[in-house]
């Protein structure tokens, strides 16, 4: 009777370890992104807990007393993710969001106004009423050259030794502004595009579209004027690029950066909206974080 009872309670110590190893829970079973990515949380009593986003490879995040979290980025469609710890198995979709638009298409606008800002005043007032008059300017061009073909050709040198002079202002730009350019094509997920001690800029891409991007500003350039101003002209030029507003962005802004200031540990996330763009501002003890989604 002795060695029955023991047996008993030894396989019903085994039984409830088993249940014990087996919990397995999440904090939702829909989730929408927020910012760049989904942060997925709950608890568990293994050791590692294994997910798997739609039919993608499985990844593992490791538990930490009890809870455990991981992010999957945002995505233009519902996404399920099935998520297990032991022989205990979870299913949660994460929602789907609105892309801010093709990913290369936004890079060329982007680096273009990047190079340009390193012209001089008077140059790049050159260039943009060059390109508002380029039509006119070459219709005028062809009927020159019915009537005073020698004026025409003259007027064509003109025009060439410009272009071969603001081929090279444009080509010096290029290489004062390498550091800040992003690159023309990048793989799907979420990384840093570029990366200067002013400013880093982070994007979450997902075939071939640009999801979100995130501005990350250490707090401490931004008691400098050259960090000011790195932060005020990178940001001006991701909203611009993102056909937002950036002068009313930014009087939104330093009004939550003041209250930012007041209070010095907190991290609490800001919202401001400018012609269908969302702007999510955040603070750390280190960094300022803006995230740009639609």
């Amino acid at each position: 009777m002795k060695k029955l009872l023991l047996g008993t309670l030894g396989l019903l110590a085994l039984t409830l370890a088993g249940c014990s190893n087996n919990q397995l829970t999440t904090k939702k079973t829909s989730y929408h992104p927020t910012a760049l990515t989904a942060v997925v949380k709950g608890n568990a009593s293994v050791k590692r807990v294994t997910y798997q986003i739609d039919q993608g490879p499985k990844q593992s995040v490791k538990v930490h007393s009890g809870a455990y979290f991981f992010q999957v980025p945002a995505a233009t469609k519902d996404q399920t993710v099935k998520i297990s710890a032991g022989s205990a198995k979870k299913t949660i979709t994460v929602k789907k969001v609105r892309a801010l638009g093709n990913y290369k298409t936004l890079a060329a606008k982007y680096n273009q106004m990047v190079v340009a800002s390193y012209l001089p005043t008077k140059v790049q007032k050159q260039l943009q009423d060059a390109q508002k008059t380029q039509a006119a300017t070459k219709k005028k061009l062809t009927a020159l050259a019915k009537t005073d073909p020698a004026a025409a050709a003259a007027a064509m040198q003109q025009q060439q030794a410009a272009a071969k002079q603001l081929q090279t202002q444009m080509a010096t730009a290029k290489k004062k502004a390498k550091d800040q350019l992003l690159p023309t094509t990048t793989k799907d997920g979420v990384k840093n595009l570029t990366a200067t001690k002013y400013t880093t800029v982070r994007a979450n891409v997902q075939d071939g579209k640009l999801m979100g991007l995130a501005m990350i500003t250490p707090t401490k350039q931004m008691k400098t004027k050259t960090g000011q101003k790195q932060f005020g002209t990178t940001f001006a030029l991701l909203g611009t690029t993102l056909k937002a507003k950036p002068k009313y962005v930014i009087n939104k802004f330093e009004k939550v950066l003041k209250d930012a200031k007041k209070k010095s540990t907190s991290t609490t996330t800001k919202t401001i909206e400018s012609n269908g763009i969302r702007f999510n501002t955040g603070f750390s003890t280190d960094d300022l974080y803006i995230y740009m989604t639609k």
